[in-house]
């Protein structure tokens, strides 16, 4: 088994994220990234979530339930490479929605407000996962990247991949 990314505790207070959270954290002066998480990570994103669905943004909490529900269902072994493979469905996410607020005219008001909210939500997700990214000094594998299943090109295609790894009997 390989040994777990850590992240000095002091540092990640200076990200500005789950400050009050991490102020009062005491097991230790560092935590390892699937503690960090799903400990923080995932709580931080359910509650925007919820607080997007309860305002009827629905359209923003799309990508942030999907990466509350793989986050906290990776394996500990699987960590960084799930918080990669978020940070490039978040990166295709804008730019697919960013796409079609400025090169598509015909959208009517409702649509537009939808691919700014989708885009929005997306950067919001990916600022997170970068800021994790950082502290932790991941280091993404560089393999040549083909057409798995591991590769979403937009949210929609993760859910319906997700939702159906999720239906399969272990292995």
């Amino acid at each position: 088994m390989a040994e777990l990314p850590h992240a000095l505790v002091k540092d990640l207070l200076s990200t500005g994220y789950f400050f009050e959270e991490l102020k009062n954290y005491t097991e230790s002066k560092e935590i390892d990234l699937p503690s960090f998480s799903r400990g923080f990570a995932v709580p931080y994103l359910s509650r925007k979530c919820e607080s997007y669905q309860k305002s009827g943004q629905t359209n923003r909490s799309r990508i942030l339930n999907l990466a509350v529900e793989t986050l906290d269902n990776a394996n500990d072994d699987e960590m960084a490479d799930t918080i990669f493979g978020l940070k490039r469905l978040a990166a295709s996410e804008v730019a697919t929605n960013e796409i079609a607020v400025h090169k598509n005219d015909q959208l009517d008001k409702s649509e537009l407000l939808s691919c700014r909210q989708k885009s929005e939500a997306a950067q919001s997700l990916g600022k997170l996962l970068i800021s994790i990214i950082r502290m932790f000094k991941l280091a993404e594998a560089v393999t040549k990247r083909d057409t798995s299943e591991r590769v979403y090109v937009s949210v929609d295609d993760a859910l319906k991949n997700h939702r159906e790894l999720s239906v399969l009997p272990g292995v």
